[in-house]
């Protein structure tokens, strides 16, 4: 069997394999980046680049290629089953964009590119190299060939049914932390600058979300925690029940309906495992970095990208590829994810059913002091560091 030889492999080349290679290439590696797919690809999502995206974007110099191909949103509206409808803003504009995946994605992996990354797509990784209870590569299929491709570090960016985190035995999959969820596109649609959330008395404990677009086009899905999701219906008939019944689904009816109604899998960081063993560190949604509730990934997957990059650099300069320099990699990731994971679940009891929701919209909506709480805790990045 062929082998190749780098210093450090990124398996997955979304935002997160994307962001962490070019943090890797400005620290002085040579990484190389793979993906399965040949991109432009599909990656059914909410298209939301959050404030956490842009401020690391800001950073890699990414962001005005971005405000070029997203739409910018100024932030949330959320409506509760009795249909009371709450603006909640983005304090800061410009720092909020909704873009198709298929786009974004491909944005990120040529700006990596442009920064010399190597990038090598239709690459399928199977398995990782296991050799003195430390990874030290990945085994793949590269143009029809077999090969191993050894390294000091492997990143696993391979996305919520990654392989590495398979490979490397820490892949939960509680119910209770993982969202079944779909989305389809819809052309023509006349929409405010929001993200709208829709909290339905005939969806719940699930929700509905419309993201506008470029062009009008808009995001369209919904999802489910897995163990309250009930199989009487498919999500795509749990969709279209909503449109023809919410009056907030009228601005959807007769539209056409662009593409196919596609669903995946999102695991949320409260089930986050540690997400290193010796030569390997598991970021973004390969990890269960995705926030609960809110179903935001590409924040934390680019966030733990840097972190990754940050950690490995140490473990070079170290020489030490062991848990003695890797665990420090979830210890500052607790650190900034672990209470946000944990007061974001917690709310999730206050959107249980549909009482619970008018409840907890009123709340917001009839006080300030409250709605400006609220407003701190969706919209935390704008506020971390200026208190």
């Amino acid at each position: 069997m062929k082998t190749i030889e780098r210093d450090v492999i990124i398996v997955g080349a979304g935002p997160g394999g994307s962001s962490c290679s070019a943090y890797m290439k400005r620290q002085g590696f040579d990484p190389l980046l793979l993906d399965k797919d040949v991109f432009p690809r599909e990656k059914p999502c909410g298209d939301c680049q959050s404030g956490v995206t842009t401020k690391l974007l800001a950073e890699l110099g990414w962001l005005e290629g971005l405000r070029e191909i997203g739409f910018e949103n100024y932030g949330i509206t959320m409506t509760s089953p009795d249909y009371t409808k709450l603006v909640v803003e983005a304090p800061n504009r410009g720092t909020r964009y909704d873009t198709p995946r298929r786009i974004y994605d491909h944005y990120c992996v040529k700006r990596a590119v442009a920064e010399g990354v190597e990038f090598r797509e239709n690459v399928w990784v199977y398995d990782v190299i296991w050799e003195d209870g430390k990874v030290c590569g990945v085994k793949a299929k590269v143009d029809g060939e077999y090969v191993q491709i050894r390294s000091r570090m492997v990143i696993g960016a391979d996305g919520s049914h990654s392989i590495i985190a398979k490979k490397i035995k820490m892949f939960p999959d509680n119910d209770n932390d993982v969202a079944v969820v779909g989305r389809c596109y819809y052309a023509d649609v006349d929409m405010e600058p929001f993200n709208e959330i829709h909290f339905d008395k005939d969806v719940l404990p699930g929700y509905v979300w419309l993201f506008p677009e470029k062009d009008k086009l808009c995001n369209v899905g919904l999802g489910f925690n897995r163990d309250l999701y009930k199989e009487g219906k498919t999500l795509e008939e749990y969709l279209d029940s909503w449109i023809e019944t919410s009056p907030f689904g009228e601005k959807l009816r007769g539209k056409r309906r662009i593409g196919e109604f596609r669903g995946w899998r999102i695991p949320s960081g409260s089930q986050a495992m540690a997400n290193v063993v010796p030569g390997c560190i598991l970021i973004g949604d390969a990890g269960s970095m995705v926030m609960p509730l809110t179903g935001e990934g590409i924040g934390p997957a680019m966030v733990t990208g840097k972190l990754a990059s940050e950690v490995t650099r140490e473990a070079f300069d170290e020489n030490d590829f062991s848990l003695n320099v890797l665990s420090r990699y979830p210890e500052r990731r607790d650190k900034i994810y672990g209470p946000k994971y944990q007061s974001i679940k917690a709310m999730e009891n206050a959107f249980a059913s549909a009482e619970a929701v008018d409840g907890f919209v009123h709340k917001i909506a009839d006080n300030p002091e409250v709605k400006a709480g609220f407003q701190k805790q969706w919209y935390y990045e704008s506020y971390e560091g200026k208190e």
